[in-house]
């Protein structure tokens, strides 16, 4: 019975490929039929034209003086539009876009008033609406500020220039009844042909610039970079897919939705390069001053334009199977379009909150020995614990608002997840004590990012702080973890100054009084040093004799200077003590070494 049902789905699927094949073979069969009459068909075109009393010589003349007068008309208002725009190249587009419409609508105006015929002043309107469109597409494209990627978007402005052409030619043949098999010809070899050959050879001819430019800010082995690095060959696949099906559409003669694949193909590989062109805007505007707001909002801005992609494809794929399965599209779009708006502010809130976290994110250490390191402040030590709240709380409203917005009830949700939290706080008291701690540390203020602090279990540099433990890293390198609960005792030795005290040990009979003036003209040349006067507080001087040990005399100097900047100072004084004392015949000794004897 099994093998009975296997063989018949078998002869099912082959009947169906036989079926495709068969209407392949005849549409091929009746294209290429077409396209060998395509002069007789065209010879009947040109005669067609005469008998409505239309001169063709003229009527090309016509229609190529139209769409070069479009032309220049879009490129000069267009070049004046933008004139003091180049730096903000959105802006330049709409200036563009706005050029376009503004020619469109004055020649309709001159078309309508000089044009009686109707039929060629639609002509002559098409050929000024793709005129204009391919000029403001083109000529950014060719003529923008010179940079690395020029020529690219120059090889890309030839082939949608000469595609533009053909659908000039193309909606010229279909405005006066042209025949199927020319037309077909026309869209096959003077559109689509020519536009899948020129962008799939710009795209591979120029793949490392795209791969660079896709790559912009990802970091190395990261997701998207390895996304750049395949899309040129995505890049034309996705072209070459458009034209394939393109073609089934015109050699079936059954609607395939091969228009609705071409839309979403192209939207896919407009799609990397809008978002990477919104992303750099973006990024340069949150560095500038005061362009944190700014920032955000184009951030957002690129979720704007990945909404309206995905809106378009839903719109296109997903409608038409909600109208099969019954359920009302105005209800599904405005469910839809307040979920966006929802998701908008959420995402603004984020990224401006993101964008604030690196304003004050907290620097690495200065110096890689541990010498010296670049003290972040209160905020930036408070801050990303404040910021990773925040982004926790607005991921848990935008949820649980969706959720109402479908008209879920949230409430047995909400005291479900509070029964659950109270059951692992009790179970849990250990982290509850460590975060508890923590936050009682931080509102003390007993340590920021960048200080070098001593714990009862560990010491060294503070590298990071989470929500329940402190990393430090010792001068040597290794990290210590410690809970906020086990930290117990802290010395932090980062803060505001510190007194270093410096022993040298010298011989019995060493002038004390000549040591005494020695250091304090040591000090002066120190505190006069450009580079250690800054971190210097007191200047280094002479305590006298600190101690007498086994005949030697063991004499104390002591300076204060900024926690954390003291260790240069200490080189500075250490070489100039070494040298001052050996130009004034001042001899340091070591210190004795007690050997123990043998015996009784």
């Amino acid at each position: 019975m099994a093998a009975d049902l296997r063989t018949d789905e078998l002869e099912a699927a082959t009947a169906m490929l036989h079926r495709f094949s068969m209407l392949i073979e005849d549409g091929l069969a009746a294209r290429f039929s077409g396209w060998l009459s395509s002069r007789e068909a065209w010879h009947d075109f040109i005669k067609g034209l005469e008998a409505a009393g239309y001169r063709p010589a003229l009527l090309a003349l016509s229609v190529l003086a139209i769409c070069l007068l479009a032309i220049a008309a879009t490129a000069a208002a267009g070049r004046s539009m933008t004139a003091g725009l180049k730096a903000r190249p959105f802006l330049s587009a709409a200036a563009w876009f706005a050029a376009t419409l503004l020619v469109v609508l004055t020649f309709w105006v001159l078309l309508l008033s000089l044009v009686p015929d109707p039929v060629l002043r639609r002509a002559l309107l098409n050929c000024v609406v793709i005129s204009a469109a391919a000029t403001t597409i083109c000529f950014p494209l060719a003529m923008g500020r010179r940079s690395i990627f020029s020529r690219w978007r120059r090889d890309l402005a030839v082939a949608i220039g000469l595609a533009c052409g053909g659908l000039l030619v193309l909606a010229c043949l279909r405005v006066w009844n042209a025949a199927d098999p020319l037309r077909d010809l026309f869209a096959t070899f003077a559109v689509s042909l020519p536009f899948t050959v020129l962008v799939a050879a710009a795209y591979l001819r120029h793949r490392e610039l795209v791969t660079r430019a896709l790559s912009f800010g990802s970091r190395a082995g990261s997701l998207r970079r390895k996304l750049a690095a395949i899309w040129p060959w995505l890049a034309v696949a996705i072209v070459t897919l458009a034209f394939v099906f393109i073609q089934l559409d015109l050699t079936i003669g059954r609607p395939t939705r091969g228009g609705l694949l071409l839309i979403s193909l192209l939207l896919a590989l407009a799609a990397p390069h809008l978002d990477i062109a919104i992303e750099r805007r973006g990024w340069l505007v949150a560095r500038s001053r005061g362009g944190e707001l700014a920032g955000a909002l184009w951030r957002t801005f690129r979720i704007v334009v990945a909404s309206s992609i995905l809106a378009v494809l839903a719109m296109l794929w997903l409608l038409p199977i909600l109208d099969v399965v019954g359920i009302a599209r105005g209800t599904v779009v405005l469910k839809a379009a307040e979920i966006l708006m929802l998701v908008l502010v959420i995402a603004f809130c984020w990224n401006w909150v993101a964008i604030v976290t690196a304003r004050i994110k907290p620097h690495a250490s200065g110096d890689p020995h541990g010498s010296t390191a670049v003290i972040g402040t209160r905020l930036t030590t408070v801050g990303p614990l404040l910021v990773g709240l925040t982004k926790a709380a607005l991921l848990t409203l935008g949820a649980l608002t969706v959720l109402v917005m479908l008209g879920i009830n949230v409430w047995p949700l909400i005291t479900g997840l509070s029964i659950f939290g109270l059951a692992i706080g009790l179970g849990s008291q250990t982290l509850v004590k460590d975060v508890v701690a923590g936050l009682f540390f931080l509102v003390d203020d007993a340590f920021r990012h960048g200080e070098y602090i001593e714990t009862s279990g560990a010491k060294g540099t503070v590298e990071r702080i989470s929500l329940r433990s402190v990393s430090l890293r010792h001068p040597r390198g290794p990290v210590a973890t410690i809970p906020f609960g086990q930290i117990g005792k802290i010395q932090n030795f980062s803060r505001e100054w510190v007194v270093e005290k410096m022993l040298f040990r010298v011989a019995l009979d060493t002038d004390v009084e000549a040591v005494r003036k020695l250091f304090k003209k040591i000090g002066q040349e120190v505190a006069a040093d450009p580079d250690l006067n800054a971190d210097l507080i007191e200047p280094f001087k002479s305590q006298g004799i600190a101690a007498l040990e086994e005949g030697t005399l063991v004499i104390r100097g002591k300076y204060k200077a900024r926690a954390g900047r003291q260790f240069q100072i200490r080189k500075a004084i250490l070489s100039k003590v070494r040298t001052t004392l050996a130009e004034n015949d001042i001899k340091l000794v070591p210190k004795p070494l007690h050997v123990p004897q043998m015996g009784g």
